[in-house]
């Protein structure tokens, strides 16, 4: 259960008040005005404000330009694999956060790439990159050894495909060139200035960027800073130093790139400095900033940090604490704002789950546990979070848990629009202390505490009431017959009150068990529930008993239960579980452990979801009390037209674009 916290409240931090005083010349005026908890978002940007001469628009205008290649190099990443469409739709949301840059693949490498940089013009992303000041990029390498730039069949692709940006890798690590390429080192620095001057000669923009530059400079620093000065007097717009390795630590990346910084400079040649490190020590985004500090003004990365290994720098924290932190340019005005909907966007479009601990980003990145965490937000927002989280599009939330103080407990209410004393929050925390000393985690399981507090309130009427249940769970017809001689069919009252997605489950539940050629597993549900019209009152009670099957004994369970509610309540035919998960809490792992049950339900035409929590030495009684928060959640919040649900602000899968998570 979550609530927002600092959403939008004035910054109170010593170091914003010392820097509004540095400002004045003088005192920094206290503000009178007392910060909300819920308060909305006001016009603060950053902790430091841009400088007046940025006017906030992508690429050259940017303090610092930010190079995406989360569709090459992100892909790399196990686990990930991009289809053209996912790829575009990818390119899509970076344009429109406005990137300057978009590395779309290697033209030379596959079908898929070169399909991605046909489609880019023809799908209009090309316009709308253009009006936003976002470029497209390939990616390839330099000629090959003993091959002449014109030859190359690598720098003939880049030369031919549509993007005006080129970023090829060369070699910086005089071992890499010697044992990897096979040539010397005068023959690499060659391979540079004819393939960038190649590259410049046919109209296109270029980039270079140093393999394993960090590594070279440690061997051989001469050659190191001699192949990034040999690509900016030939005609690279940006010189790229690499951690290819991800091992170097940040003073070393601002001490070297300064000293190419200055190298460069000596050429005269129009030319920049940027970085791309990776994360094997996971120092990418602090090697980032550091190389930012020595004169870089390009930051490659990848969206979420995606990449092979431990992956890359996640542009997005990057960017977030150049604005944020450093006082920087690095997106067009109002794109930070964005940042959190991308990510969870990309992530969703990646086959991959937001990591929740993300910096800025993540469902918990301004989550609060402890009591006495939230009780000092609700005095001063700025206490325990480091900036304001709907500059970056995310909320600040507070965990009910066994943790929890009776702070927590009201404010959870107060953001649910609830209006509770403090003896009924001391009744729910003194519930929620009591579930999970019996293995309910009730911090992301919002619909089972929506119900604590709904159960708690005087003058609730719970709309129906299970008075029993039993389970059958059986095997027979040990070798009787063959599984040819099963009868199909099932209980054809199900299809009145199932939604349209689980028709079929009950139809073939019984299924051949395995244990014996011909054995039959039977699931059998007998459910006696009191059904409620307006209250509680026997006058308004009607008894159902029904008797149902299923493919299991929880999905036996939930068929009964339908059966016995769904004529009064008939917007459970749109409600559907989405998942089940089953944590056993004993650390032996033995049987007799105590098993935790979690559902995820979803409304079938919004894929809405609210999650619940059961707890018991039953995985069938943990089952039930999961289940039925669930269905008595979606009766309270749904209707024919559709579910209300705010599960909590700050969950990946409640941003659009992200995947369901919880």
């Amino acid at each position: 259960m979550s609530l927002s916290l600092l959403s939008g409240a004035p910054l109170a931090s010593r170091s914003v008040a010392n820097l509004n005083r540095r400002r004045a010349g003088g005192r920094a005026q206290k503000s009178k005005e007392i910060p909300s908890l819920f308060r909305v978002p006001g016009s603060v940007r950053a902790v430091f404000p841009r400088a007046a001469d940025s006017p906030g628009s992508a690429g050259d205008d940017a303090d610092v330009v930010c190079y995406d290649t989360t569709l090459r190099d992100g892909s790399q990443q196990v686990g990930i694999s991009l289809t053209c469409d996912d790829k575009l739709a990818v390119a899509e949301h970076l344009v429109d956060l406005g990137v300057a840059y978009i590395e779309g693949g290697y033209p030379g490498s596959n079908p898929k790439d070169v399909e991605f940089f046909s489609r880019w013009t023809s799908s209009g992303l090309a316009d709308r990159a253009a009006a936003g000041g976002t470029k497209l990029a390939a990616f390839g390498m330099t000629r090959r050894r003993g091959v002449t730039a014109d030859d190359d069949e690598g720098l003939k692709a880049l030369t031919d495909c549509p993007a005006p940006c080129v970023c090829i890798v060369a070699k910086a690590w005089d071992e890499q060139c010697e044992k990897v390429l096979g040539v010397s080192t005068e023959e690499n620095i060659a391979m540079i200035e004819e393939s960038v001057a190649h590259l410049v000669a046919a109209g296109k923009e270029v980039l270079v960027d140093c393999e394993h530059y960090f590594d070279g400079r440690k061997a051989n620093p001469e050659f190191a800073v001699k192949c990034a000065a040999a690509a900016a007097k030939s005609g690279a717009k940006f010189v790229v130093l690499c951690d290819t390795n991800g091992g170097t630590l940040p003073w070393d990346v601002e001490e070297f790139t300064r000293e190419v910084k200055e190298a460069v400079d000596a050429t005269g040649a129009d030319c920049s400095v940027g970085i791309h490190c990776h994360n094997d020590t996971s120092l990418a985004v602090a090697n980032s900033i550091a190389a930012v500090r020595g004169g870089a003004t390009m930051v490659q990365g990848c969206v979420n940090g995606y990449g092979e290994r431990t992956g890359n720098a996640d542009l997005l924290v990057v960017a977030a604490n150049l604005e944020l932190k450093m006082g920087r340019t690095a997106l067009p005005e109002g794109s930070l704002q964005r940042l959190t909907q991308v990510s969870a966007a990309v992530a969703k479009l990646c086959s991959q789950h937001q990591d929740s601990r993300q910096p800025y980003m993540g469902s918990s990145a301004f989550a609060h546990k402890g009591g006495l965490h939230v009780a000092a937000l609700q005095k001063m927002p700025a206490s325990y979070n480091h900036i304001v989280p709907s500059l970056v599009g995310n909320e600040a939330r507070s965990v009910i848990s066994e943790l929890s103080g009776r702070g927590n407990i009201l404010s959870a209410a107060m953001a649910s629009g609830r209006e509770v004393s403090k003896e009924t929050a001391a009744q729910v925390l003194s519930k929620i202390k009591d579930l999970e000393s019996r293995g309910f985690v009730l911090e992301d399981a919002g619909a089972s505490v929506d119900i604590l507090f709904r159960r708690a309130d005087p003058n609730y009427r719970a709309p129906f009431n299970v008075l029993e249940f039993n389970v059958t769970a059986s095997n027979s017809s040990f070798g009787g017959f063959t599984s040819e001689d099963l009868p199909v069919g099932g209980d054809e009252r199900l299809q009145d009150v199932l939604p349209e997605d689980e028709l079929e489950a009950p139809f073939t539940h019984r299924q051949q068990a395995g244990y014996k050629k011909g054995s039959v597993a039977v699931n059998q549900v007998v459910v006696k529930v009191d059904v409620f019209d307006n209250d509680t009152t026997p006058a308004s009670r009607n008894t159902q008993l029904c008797v149902a099957e299923g493919n299991g004994p929880v999905n036996a369970l939930a068929n009964a239960l339908r059966l016995a509610l769904t004529d009064k309540f008939p917007q459970l035919k749109q409600i559907h579980l989405q998942d089940y998960k089953v944590d056993l809490l004993s650390t032996a792992g033995t049987s007799a452990a105590v098993t935790r049950v979690t559902m995820d339900f979803a409304d079938r035409d919004t894929d809405i979801t609210w999650r619940t929590v059961g707890a018991h030495a039953s995985i069938i009684e943990a089952s039930f009390r999961a289940l039925v928060d669930g269905m008595e959640y979606g009766i309270a919040q749904c209707s024919d037209d559709g579910c209300m649900v705010d599960p909590g602000p700050a969950h990946a899968a409640d941003r659009e674009g992200a995947p369901s998570s919880r």
